[in-house]
């Protein structure tokens, strides 16, 4: 059970990033392995391999740099009302999802993540945030079915909750009162009409 109120951090989510770019620098160094032993390498121009070894050295270095500054400014809280997460590397960014507005709560952990030992958590609302996905995905975290439960039980609590010292709100009355209210009235303007009229006669 993760600490309620308290920001906690994915602690997986390093490895899962890092076991990425790994695998996409092997598949860089496989075609380029390819390429050189085919000969085809070697009958390029020269800048094309130059060039293309600068830009792969630049995104990987780049992408060495953000994991670890964005695994920084992640983090997730859950607080008595709603579920919380902020991150951004260079633009703060702060999703909050009510826990009225959950309708489903799933896990999912791919075979990357099952390397790592993580799954994510993804939280759905009806329409929260206008988008058909998930509205928040917890990932990087290795206690995903603990997580899942946990919010699970803060939205099955929220009915109850809700319930409590509520007030009944004042009923309007119905078209059907107004409308019987207002043929007994009539009903009574003519009676008082009738006797009315027969003290005339009798006068």
């Amino acid at each position: 059970m993760r600490p309620q109120n308290e920001w906690f951090k994915p602690e997986q989510l390093r490895r899962y990033y890092f076991v990425y770019e790994v695998i996409a620098l092997t598949i860089v160094l496989a075609v380029g392995g390819i390429l050189a032993v085919t000969g085809i390498l070697t009958a390029m121009n020269p800048l094309v391999p130059l060039v293309g070894g600068v830009v792969a050295l630049v995104v990987f270095g780049y992408l060495t740099w953000w994991v670890p500054a964005f695994y920084r400014t992640a983090g997730y809280r859950f607080t008595d009302d709603e579920v919380e997460y902020r991150r951004g590397v260079f633009f703060q960014q702060k999703t909050t999802v009510p826990y009225n507005r959950i309708t489903n709560v799933g896990i999912s952990q791919g075979p990357i993540e099952r390397l790592v030992n993580a799954g994510a958590v993804g939280i759905h609302t009806a329409g929260y945030g206008g988008q058909m996905g998930a509205e928040l995905t917890i990932g990087g975290v290795s206690d995903f079915e603990d997580i899942q439960e946990q919010v699970l039980e803060r939205v099955r609590d929220r009915p109850a909750k809700a319930t409590e010292g509520e007030e009944l709100p004042d009923v309007a009355p119905s078209h059907e009162t107004r409308d019987g209210d207002s043929g007994a009235m009539l009903g009574e303007l003519r009676r008082i009409r009738k006797l009315l009229e027969q003290g005339r006669i009798a006068e």
